[in-house]
């Protein structure tokens, strides 16, 4: 088998360069071909919704937000969702290379597998949170992350075949683990759309943060030493492709079923904060399933209440 080297900058020259000009040609085609709604369009829009909404609506700020103990549930639950998304992407390679000995041609077939399967699996996301809801939907998902775990623990390297079931598990369900997250984060923004933007962007920061010290410690305990005897990299590799993914989609799961408590806490302690009952029942008469974190609506008069 012929290791990766110094022979093959070339070869990820070319990639680079295709990878770039494929990304600059959909962004100017998404800029030319997209339309902007104008500045009238927008405020027609925004008093649109002020009005079906009705008076009592208040803008949060972002001292609110940071007050919201939603707010820090649905940051964890994107943070650790990114982790699962993002460091089988970058250690998949090495995995393949190290741990399974494979030959260097592999590196372009099981990402291809995953990413295949990734675009599957965001299809499969709008009839399944229909059905079981978004929150399920996000469990389903990290459910599907943790068996790829194991499989990439124990797959052994006589028979590397079936990896290819465990890149396809781990690509379908961390494109629906990441689907939900943007979603749920959506629906937390609910019509405080004037600081969306400060929510989506904590939610970037503290993924961004976490995944760049995830991987600068994978980077710092890496073994420095690999005999033809014993190779402690090629464990590592195992252990990293098992132990980051699976922990983080499990963590990425209690998040959720804890953002489901609260939000059945906030339901049933909603009569009780002088909301309109027509409202509530109207509430609890509509789609069981819709796992919108809480009613804006009713959150927001709620809040106002409490001030």
């Amino acid at each position: 088998m012929e290791p990766l080297g110094p022979g093959d900058s070339k070869a990820f020259s070319y990639l680079s360069l295709i990878v770039i000009g494929t990304g600059l040609t959909f962004s100017l085609l998404f800029h030319l071909m997209v339309r902007e709604s104008s500045d009238e369009e927008l405020s027609a829009q925004v008093d649109e919704q002020a009005d079906l909404l009705g008076p009592k609506i208040t803008q949060r700020t972002i001292r609110c937000w940071l007050t919201n103990k939603k707010f820090y549930l649905v940051g964890l639950m994107y943070m650790f969702t990114r982790l699962a998304v993002n460091v089988p992407q970058v250690y998949l390679p090495l995995y393949l290379t190290s741990s399974l000995n494979l030959k260097k041609e592999s590196i372009a077939y099981y990402p291809l597998m995953m990413l295949i399967c990734s675009v599957i699996g965001s299809f499969l996301t709008r009839p399944l949170s229909k059905y079981a809801g978004k929150r399920i939907t996000y469990v389903l998902g990290a459910v599907l992350v943790i068996g790829s775990s194991f499989w990439f623990q124990f797959q052994p390297k006589s028979n590397a075949c079936p990896t290819y079931g465990a890149t396809a598990l781990i690509g379908a369900g961390s494109s629906i683990m990441l689907i939900m997250s943007l979603s749920m984060t959506a629906d937390l923004i609910g019509v405080h759309t004037n600081t969306g933007a400060f929510v989506y962007g904590s939610m970037s920061l503290l993924d961004k943060i976490s995944n760049g010290i995830v991987i600068a410690l994978i980077q710092h305990f890496h073994p420095d030493h690999c005999t033809p005897v014993d190779c402690p990299t090629a464990r590592y590799y195992r252990y990293t492709m098992s132990a980051i993914p699976g922990g983080a989609a499990l963590l990425g799961a209690v998040a959720t079923l804890v953002l489901a408590i609260a939000a059945a806490r906030a339901r049933a302690q909603a009569p009780d904060s002088g909301s309109n009952p027509g409202q509530i029942q109207q509430a609890e008469g509509s789609n069981s399933n819709s796992d919108v974190i809480s009613n804006p609506v009713r959150e927001i008069e709620n809040n106002s209440q409490e001030q």
